[in-house]
């Protein structure tokens, strides 16, 4: 389904004005080659999340080795999935690497680093930062501060694991120049529409989510001469079992569909542009809309947070 509309709204949500609440040609993985590619993208265990869906696009695009990690582990069934999918595309057949992780946990991560170094041989070009937790809508007064904080502990605390232990894994080698990089070394951390405006009851997820947005923006800044490539993604209003715990009426309203986010995601990593590192990116905004405002976001430095006075 695509929606044109030439209005703006506070969370950019028409910046292009055609979007699209499922996947679409131009971003398909048929026409993107990422052989060789190792890929690792959390919070994959649900088979209608966001997680799986990046993952099945990783494996229709062609990734030669891709780790799907969860909290509770990867059903079997999944993992058999992905390579049937790539199958199906004519592709090779991935390894597919099931992890178990707590990302708030630094151990947790540590020991799937360890995992991923070995079976990866050491090589890693793509990670999607995608696990989260949204818990209740609750006024601030109402809510239980240990609820209240685990959103930060699994959105921020938990981004914060990942990058510490994966970054050095990322970074090209000494001996290769990062002007040469080619997709590789690239970081892509989802985040959400609703960082950008507030809503009540949902204070603990959405400024988590801001603080996504400046960690990417940071770590671009820190990182990227050294050839790291990051964005920070909105996947779109997809019923996942993430946003179960939103009001009824409001998640059953959500439009859009997995695949949006997950073929945009692979479609982003899949080809080095480092005029949009450490940005913001909508799925759901068209892909080729947004090449063309190449100038207009560089030239205004768009797609960032900042404050307007």
């Amino acid at each position: 389904m695509v929606t044109k509309s030439s209005k703006a709204d506070l969370s950019g949500g028409h910046f292009t004005s055609t979007t699209h609440h499922t996947t679409y040609d131009y971003i398909s993985p048929l026409k993107l080659d990422l052989a060789g590619k190792h890929v690792l993208v959390t919070g994959a265990a649900w088979e209608y999340g966001v997680g799986y869906a990046t993952a099945t696009a990783f494996a229709r695009a062609g990734a030669s080795a891709i780790a799907i990690a969860d909290l509770h582990g990867i059903p079997d069934d999944l993992a058999e999935e992905l390579k049937l999918a790539a199958a199906h595309a004519g592709r090779p057949e991935p390894v597919v690497l099931s992890c178990v992780v707590d990302i708030s946990k630094q151990d947790s991560v540590q020991t799937m680093y360890e995992t991923v170094l070995k079976e990866f041989n050491g090589r890693l070009d793509v990670l999607v930062n995608n696990a989260a937790h949204m818990g209740p809508y609750q006024p601030i007064l109402d809510v239980d501060p240990d609820v209240f904080w685990q959103s930060w502990e699994v959105n921020v605390r938990g981004l914060f694991n990942m990058m510490r232990a994966f970054l050095p894994l990322l970074l090209p080698r000494q001996e290769t120049s990062s002007s040469t990089v080619n997709g590789l070394c690239t970081m892509i951390n989802v985040a959400s529409s609703g960082a950008l405006s507030a809503r009540p009851g949902s204070a603990s997820y959405r400024s988590s989510k801001l603080a996504v947005l400046r960690l990417t923006e940071t770590l671009q800044m820190e990182y990227g001469d050294k050839g790291l490539l990051t964005y920070c993604v909105n996947p779109g209003a997809i019923k996942t079992k993430l946003s179960e715990n939103l009001p009824g009426r409001l998640r059953e309203a959500l439009p859009d569909q997995p695949d949006v986010a997950g073929d945009t995601i692979a479609w982003l990593a899949a080809e080095r542009r480092d005029w949009l590192a450490g940005r913001y990116v909508s799925c759901p905004w068209n892909m080729e809309e947004l090449l063309a405002k190449r100038d207009e976001i560089v030239e205004e430095d768009k797609l960032k947070i900042r404050m307007v006075f």
